[in-house]
């Protein structure tokens, strides 16, 4: 499987502090308007990040369904209609 890709735009991959011990990570390619979340157990610190750099949300990808990584889910859903949700 080829792995590597065409597209040379920088990927920015940034850490969104949550609760007291957990990040939802924030992946944004630079020449893009939107961004991709990792795992929103809350909606609060996700939309206050967008909000501080103008950014939209594109997705939200979920590595497993516990509440400290799907609970914002619902919130951004509503803020972002249609917003696509990936995970298992």
């Amino acid at each position: 499987m080829n792995t590597q890709s065409n597209d040379s735009r920088p990927l920015s991959v940034t850490p969104i502090r949550a609760f007291s011990d957990n990040y939802i990570w924030c992946l944004q390619n630079d020449d893009a308007p939107g961004a991709v979340v990792v795992d929103p157990g809350d909606a609060e610190p996700v939309l206050r990040y967008l909000d501080a750099h103008d950014l939209g949300l594109n997705g939200i990808l979920i590595t497993h369904h516990h509440g400290d990584h799907t609970g914002g889910i619902q919130r951004l859903a509503s803020r972002y209609p249609g917003i696509p949700v990936y995970g298992p």
